[in-house]
This record gives C-alpha cells, sequence and structure tokens, in this order.
C-alpha cells in the first residue's frame, strides 16, 4: 500500500475539518438569524415610516383645507364690514340732507 501514489487522511483530520465546517455553518446560522431579525425589525420600521407619511399627509390636506376656509371667512368677514360702513353711511345721508336743509331754512331772511 505505501507503494501507491496519493495523501493518507486519518480519520483524526476528516473529524477534525468536520467540526471545523460544523462550527463555521453555527456562526452561519446564528449569523443568519441574526440578519433576519434585523430584517424583521426593518420591515416593521418600514410600515411605520409608510403610516407616519399618510398621517403626515392627512395632516398636511386638513392644514390645507383649515388655511382655505380661514382666508374665506376673513373676505367675509371683510365684505360684511365694508356692507356695515356702507349701510351706516346711506343712513347718515338723509340726516346730513335734512340738517342742511334746516340750517339753510333758519337761516334765510
Amino acid at each position: 500500500m505505501k507503494d501507491e501514489p496519493g495523501i493518507t487522511i486519518t480519520l483524526r483530520e476528516i473529524y477534525d475539518s468536520v467540526q471545523i465546517v460544523g462550527d463555521t455553518l453555527e456562526r452561519m446560522e446564528n449569523k443568519f438569524t441574526l440578519l433576519e431579525e434585523k430584517s424583521m425589525l426593518a420591515l416593521k420600521s418600514e410600515e411605520k415610516s409608510q403610516e407616519a407619511l399618510q398621517i403626515a399627509q392627512q395632516a398636511y390636506t386638513l392644514a390645507k383645507e383649515t388655511h382655505a376656509l380661514f382666508l374665506k371667512e376673513r373676505t367675509d368677514k371683510e365684505e360684511q364690514q365694508k356692507w356695515f360702513k356702507r349701510t351706516i353711511i346711506a343712513a347718515l345721508i338723509p340726516y346730513l340732507v335734512s340738517g342742511l336743509l334746516a340750517i339753510s331754512y333758519f337761516n334765510s331772511p
């Protein structure tokens, strides 16, 4: 047998190699488990991020609508103030004219 060319591997070398491969596979399994956990956390974070984005978009839409209503109310209030001033002036004109006529009547000879 010693005349045959090649390498002789002992059982101890095979055992040690199998142990090394087993240890390496165990470390890889632990790393894959850790990677899977981190991936799940990333997915949950993505879901929460999407929910937060939707809530922010709804809040933005509500803020725009509220701003538009505020502007409309302010415009309506300004129009009412103009109408009120015009009404007061229109109501005072007959009194002013009557007063001027009365003054001119009493001042005439």
